[in-house]
C-alpha cells in the first residue's frame, strides 16, 4: 500500500513512474546505468565488422529472463551526456544465453544516424548499458509438423540477426527441410562462417549468400503450406509476402527498415490513421500525437509536455513520425517515441 502510494506521488510530483526512480542519479553512484524499468547489461565486446556492423555481446543483469530466438530488445546508451534508445534483434539463441549468460547485437551503422555510429567508440569493455525485456512475435513456429513441410527464411541486410537466432535454436530440434537466402551488398554477408557450419553439421538447412541483384535473377521458388519468415527492406518483404500469398504460403515478417512517407511538409495538412493498443484514432500533422489523442480520449499518460520527462514514451511499431525538437524522422519499424514531440506522417501502430 505504502509503496503504491509513493510512485503515486512520484508520477504527480517528479514524473517519475515509482518512487524508487527519483534516487536514480545516488543509486547510480554504487550501479551504474541504473535506471528504473530497465535492466542493466554489462558490455563484455564490441567488435567492428565488414559491411559498418558492430557486434556487441552484453552480460544482462541476473533478473533478466532469456528470450525466444528472433525477439528484440530496447538498447539504451547514454552518449554524450543523452540518453538514447534504439530496438534491435537478439542475433544470439537462448541456448548460448542459457550457457553462458550473454546475448549478441549485430548492428548495422549508419554514417548520419545519431545512434550507432558511436557505438564502437563510446561502448568500452566493463561499461554498462540499459536493456528492457525481450519481447516480439517474430519467433520459430512449430504448427507445420509434416517433415516435408518447408520452411524458407529470407533476410536483407540486417534482416539476418532474427534469422541467426532461429537457426542457432531450432536447427537442432526439426528435421524439416530450412532454406535461407541471405541478401546484402557484395563481401558485406554476416555470419557467413557460422552459417557453413550449421550447414555441415544439419543437413536439413542449406543457404544462398546473394546481392540484391542476384536475387531478382533467381526468383524464390515457394510451395504451398510452406512457413516463409522475412526481415528486411520495405520492398523486399512487399515482394516476398505477395509471392507468398500468390502460392499459399504462411508469411510471418519482421519491420525494421524505412518506407516511403506521406508528406514532410506541414503546411500541407495530411490526416492518418493512429493504432494504439489496438484502439483506432485519427491525427493530423498539424499537431503533436499527444494533444490529439488526449482530445479523443486515449489512455496516455501526460508529463512535461516538451520532451523532458519521458513520461508520455510508447512503442511505435510501425509507421514514421517525426521529431519536432530535431527534426529527425524515424524509420518504420520498431523503435521508442514520446508523444509530445512527435509528428506523425504515415498511418501509424503504437502500443503502451
Amino acid at each position: 500500500m505504502l509503496s503504491t502510494t509513493l510512485n503515486k506521488l512520484s508520477v504527480w510530483f517528479s514524473h517519475h513512474s515509482a518512487f524508487s526512480g527519483y534516487f536514480e542519479p545516488v543509486i547510480q553512484r554504487v550501479k551504474p546505468a541504473w535506471r528504473q524499468g530497465l535492466y542493466r547489461a554489462q558490455v563484455l565486446n564490441v567488435t567492428k565488422a565488414i559491411g559498418d556492423f558492430v557486434h556487441i555481446t552484453l552480460q544482462p543483469q541476473h533478473q533478466w529472463k532469456a528470450h525466444k530466438a528472433g525477439q528484440h530488445i530496447e538498447l539504451t546508451v547514454e552518449l554524450n551526456g543523452r540518453l538514447l534508445t534504439r530496438i534491435f534483434t537478439i542475433a544470439s539463441s537462448a541456448r548460448q544465453y542459457a550457457k553462458d549468460k550473454t546475448i549478441t547485437l549485430v548492428i548495422k551503422t549508419h554514417k548520419f544516424g545519431r545512434f550507432t555510429p558511436q557505438l564502437d567508440k563510446e561502448l568500452t569493455i566493463n561499461s554498462w548499458v540499459n536493456i528492457s525485456a525481450a519481447k516480439g512475435e517474430f519467433v520459430f513456429q512449430y504448427s507445420n509438423k509434416s517433415l516435408d513441410t518447408p520452411t524458407v527464411m529470407v533476410a536483407g541486410g540486417s534482416g539476418i540477426t532474427p534469422m541467426m537466432s532461429m537457426l542457432s535454436e531450432h536447427l537442432s530440434t526439426t528435421n524439416n527441410p530450412i532454406y535461407l537466402r541471405y541478401i546484402a551488398p557484395l563481401n558485406e554477408h554476416q555470419f557467413v562462417e557460422q552459417l557453413a557450419l550449421l550447414a555441415k553439421k544439419y543437413p536439413c538447412f542449406t543457404f544462398d549468400l546473394m546481392t540484391r541483384n542476384e536475387h531478382e535473377l533467381q526468383p524464390l521458388a515457394l510451395v504451398a503450406k510452406s512457413a516463409i519468415y522475412c526481415c528486411g527492406p520495405q520492398g523486399l518483404m512487399s515482394d516476398i509476402e505477395a509471392l507468398s500469398k500468390n502460392t499459399g504460403a504462411n508469411f510471418y515478417q519482421e519491420h525494421f527498415s524505412l518506407a516511403p512517407i506521406v508528406n514532410d511538409d506541414s503546411s500541407i495538412e495530411v490526416d492518418v490513421t493512429v493504432t494504439l493498443n489496438g484502439n483506432v484514432f485519427t491525427a493530423s500533422n498539424q499537431q503533436n500525437l499527444l494533444i490529439q489523442l488526449e482530445n479523443q480520449n486515449a489512455q496516455v499518460t501526460r508529463g512535461c509536455g516538451i520532451g523532458v520527462c519521458h513520461q508520455c514514451h510508447c512503442t511505435k511499431k510501425s509507421g514514421l513520425v517525426k521529431n519536432l525538437l530535431t527534426g529527425d524522422v524515424s524509420d518504420s519499424g520498431e523503435q521508442i517515441i514520446q508523444l509530445c514531440i512527435s509528428q506523425p506522417l504515415s498511418n501509424l501502430e503504437m502500443s503502451i
